[in-house]
C-alpha cells in the first residue's frame, strides 16, 4: 500500500497540469468567440484625391493648356481569381474562363493573353499584373461588378495632360508622381490647384480589393481651382516657332523671348530654349529646367544704353542732342570701353550714340552722370528687384548700391553700357514697357484670374502701376531716338517692319564663363528689344540668343533682330493693329523689296559718312 507522500508527489503535478490545461482552453475559447478577433473587419475608409484644377489660355475654357483626366488602373491578381467564387444569386458559379472572357471583352484585350496571365503568370514578377488604364465608365461598371468578375484590383487615378506637349513648358511646369507641382504655374499655385480630398467608406474582400457594389458612403472631393493665364496661345506658338528657327538658323545654344502688352504689362507669350516635355521633368537636365525669361540673370549689354540715356535726360542732366567727342583715350575718363573697331566722327550726339550703339559716348555719359544718379535711375526702371511675376524661381539680378559699396572707376562707365551688373529678361522687358507706356511701369503678370470650382473668383489681376520710371515727355523723346536703331543707319535694320515704326535697341553682351577670368573671347549674348508701333505702342518684344561658340551672327542686330521682326510682324497682323506707316505698304510691293531697298540705303548711309565726316 502506497503511503501519503507518494500519492502527493504523483497527483500534485497531474492536478496542476490539469488546471493549466483548463485555463489555457478557456482562454483559447474566449479568444475564438471574441468578435474583435474572430470576425475579420472588411470595412474600410479612404480619402479620394480631388481633381487637380486646369490651366487655360487667355481664351478661357475653350482653349485649355493643362487638365487632369480621371481614370482607373486595372491589375490582375491570378491567385484571387482562381480562389474566388463568382456567381449571381440562383445561378451556378461562373468558371474561370468565363470571367477571363468578360474581362477581355470589356477591356478590348486579347482573350488568350489575359488567360495566359492567369494560367502562366510570369516568374519572379509581382503578383499583381497590369491590364490597362481607362476612363471608360461602362467598362468600369462591368469590372467592378463582383457578381461578374473577381481578381481584378481597381485603383482610382488621374492623369495630368499637357495638351500641347512641350509648348509653354517652362511657364506651365510639371507635377511629380504624387500630383504635386514641381515647376512653373503647377508649383507656384500648387495649393490652389490641388483641391480638397473626398472620402469613401465601403468593404473589401479577403484579398483587400474593394467591392465597388458594397460602397456605403461616398463624399465627393472638391476639385481644385482653375487658372487662366494672360498667354495667347496663337502668339505663344508663333514665338516658340520663331525662336526655334532663330536658334537653329544662327547657331545659338539657348534662347528666350517675351511678348508683353505695352499698356498693361500682361505677358502674351514667354518662351525659353531648351524646353522639355512636362511628364519627363524629373529626367531632364538641370539646364533645360531653367526658365531663362525670369530665372536666369546675365549682363544685358547695349540694350541698357537706352536706360542710361533716359535716366540722364529725365534728370535734366543732358538732352538727346548733347554732343560728346568720340576719343576713347580722353584723359578726363578712366578706361573707357572701346567700340569694336568702329571709327566715328570726332563728335557724336546722344541720339546718334543710341542709333550707332557707341560704347565710348554712352560710357562718358555714365561717367559724368555718376554712380548714385545712374543707380537711382536704374532702380526706377525696376532693376535690382523682382518684378513679382507669378512664376517660381524669379531672380533679383545684381545691382550694387554705390552708397553702400563704392563702384570702382571702371564700373562708372561700364554700368552705363550694360556691364558690371546683371538683369533678368522680364526686368528688361518691363523697363522697355515703361518707355512704351509714357514712363509708367506696370507690374508684369502672367495670370489673369483664378476661379474656384464653384465659380468664385479667388484672384483677379488688374493692370497695376509699379512706379513711374521717367516722365511722359522723356519716354516720348526716347521712343523718337530709338526709331533710328531699326533703320538703314542703325544697328538693327533687319528688325524693321514694313508699315510699322519700331523703337528698339540692340545688345551684344560678352559672356562670363566659370573658371575664366574676365570675359570669354568670342562668346556673346545677342539681344533685341523693341516697341511697336512706336507712335502708339501696343507691343514690347524681347529676344535674346545665347552663343556657346564663335559665330558671325553674334550681334543683336543680325540675329535677334530678324527673330523680333518675324514675331512682331505676325503678332501685329494677328491682333489687327493698324500700320502707322501705311505709305510703306504702297511704296514697297513686299517685304523682300523692302529689305533690299533698306540694305541699299544702309550702304549709301555708310558711304556718305565715310566721304563726308562731320
Amino acid at each position: 500500500m502506497a503511503n501519503w507522500g507518494d500519492s502527493t508527489r504523483f497527483w500534485g503535478p497531474v492536478i496542476l497540469l490539469g488546471v493549466l490545461t483548463v485555463y489555457a482552453t478557456q482562454q483559447l475559447v474566449r479568444s475564438h468567440i471574441d468578435p474583435e478577433v474572430s470576425a475579420p473587419n472588411y470595412n474600410f475608409e479612404r480619402p479620394v484625391l480631388a481633381r487637380r484644377g486646369s490651366i487655360y489660355s487667355s481664351y478661357g475654357k475653350s482653349y485649355p493648356f493643362v487638365k487632369s483626366v480621371p481614370y482607373w488602373e486595372y491589375r490582375l491578381d491570378p491567385v484571387a481569381m482562381t480562389n474566388a467564387v463568382v456567381r449571381r444569386r440562383g445561378e451556378p458559379p461562373r468558371p474561370m474562363k468565363a470571367i477571363v472572357r468578360t474581362i477581355a471583352e470589356a477591356m478590348k484585350l486579347d482573350y488568350r493573353s489575359v488567360l495566359d496571365k492567369v494560367v502562366n503568370p510570369p516568374k519572379n514578377a509581382p503578383r499583381s499584373q497590369f491590364l490597362c488604364i481607362s476612363s471608360d465608365a461602362d467598362m468600369h461598371k462591368i469590372i467592378a461588378d463582383s457578381h461578374l468578375v473577381r481578381g481584378v484590383a481597381i485603383n482610382d487615378r488621374q492623369v495630368r495632360q499637357y495638351i500641347h506637349g512641350r509648348h509653354l513648358s517652362h511657364v506651365l511646369g510639371s507635377v511629380n508622381a504624387d500630383d504635386i507641382g514641381s515647376a512653373g504655374i503647377e508649383l507656384r499655385f500648387n495649393r490652389e490647384l490641388t483641391g480638397t480630398p473626398g472620402t469613401i467608406q465601403g468593404m473589401r474582400d479577403a484579398r483587400g480589393n474593394e467591392l465597388y457594389d458594397k460602397r456605403k458612403t461616398s463624399i465627393p472631393p472638391i476639385p481644385g481651382a482653375d487658372i487662366y493665364l494672360t498667354i495667347d496661345h496663337n502668339i505663344q506658338f508663333e514665338v516658340e516657332d520663331a525662336l526655334k528657327w532663330g536658334v537653329r538658323e544662327y547657331g545659338a545654344a539657348e534662347g528666350w523671348s517675351i511678348v508683353m502688352d505695352a499698356k498693361t504689362g500682361a505677358v502674351l507669350a514667354m518662351a525659353s530654349l531648351p524646353d522639355f516635355d512636362p511628364p519627363s521633368y524629373g529626367r531632364i537636365s538641370e539646364s533645360a529646367k531653367i526658365n531663362r525669361a525670369c530665372a536666369f540673370t546675365y549682363e544685358p549689354g547695349s540694350v541698357m544704353k537706352v536706360i542710361t540715356a533716359a535716366a540722364a535726360i529725365d534728370a535734366g542732366f543732358i538732352g538727346p542732342d548733347r554732343v560728346y567727342n568720340t576719343d576713347r583715350f580722353d584723359s578726363r575718363y578712366y578706361k573707357l570701353p572701346g567700340d569694336a573697331g568702329h571709327v566715328w566722327e570726332p563728335t557724336m550726339t546722344i541720339r546718334d550714340a543710341i542709333v550707332h550703339s557707341s560704347n565710348i559716348v554712352i560710357g562718358k555719359l555714365g561717367f559724368d552722370f555718376g554712380p548714385s544718379r545712374l543707380y537711382a535711375g536704374m532702380r526706377k526702371f525696376g532693376f535690382g528687384e523682382k518684378t513679382g511675376i507669378e512664376l517660381p524661381g524669379e531672380e533679383f539680378g545684381i545691382l550694387i548700391n554705390p552708397d553702400k559699396r563704392r563702384w570702382d572707376k571702371a564700373t562708372w562707365s561700364r554700368a552705363a553700357i550694360g556691364q558690371a551688373f546683371t538683369v533678368t529678361a522680364i526686368q528688361l522687358c518691363s523697363a522697355y514697357q515703361a518707355i512704351a507706356n509714357d514712363g509708367m511701369r506696370m507690374k508684369p503678370h502672367i495670370v489673369n484670374k483664378i476661379v474656384a470650382s464653384d465659380g468664385k473668383v479667388l484672384l483677379k489681376n488688374e493692370p497695376t502701376p509699379a512706379g513711374r520710371a521717367i516722365s511722359a515727355k522723356t519716354a516720348k523723346t526716347m521712343r523718337e531716338v530709338m526709331l533710328g536703331v531699326a533703320s538703314p543707319a542703325g544697328t538693327a535694320r533687319r528688325a524693321a517692319i514694313r508699315g510699322y515704326s519700331v523703337a528698339g535697341k540692340t545688345g551684344t553682351a560678352q559672356k562670363h564663363l566659370p573658371g575664366i577670368k574676365g570675359y570669354a573671347p568670342g562668346l556673346f549674348r545677342a539681344t533685341f528689344c523693341g516697341i511697336t508701333p512706336a507712335s502708339d505702342p501696343k507691343l514690347v518684344v524681347l529676344v535674346t540668343l545665347d552663343f556657346n561658340a564663335k559665330t558671325q551672327y553674334h550681334q543683336g542686330g543680325n540675329s535677334s533682330g530678324p527673330i523680333f521682326r518675324r514675331i512682331a510682324s505676325t503678332v501685329l497682323r494677328y491682333l489687327r493693329i493698324p500700320p502707322d506707316r501705311p505709305e510703306e505698304l504702297e511704296e514697297f510691293k513686299d517685304d523682300d523689296e523692302y529689305d533690299r531697298i533698306m540694305m541699299e540705303r544702309a550702304s549709301k548711309t555708310k558711304t556718305s559718312a565715310i566721304e563726308n565726316p562731320q
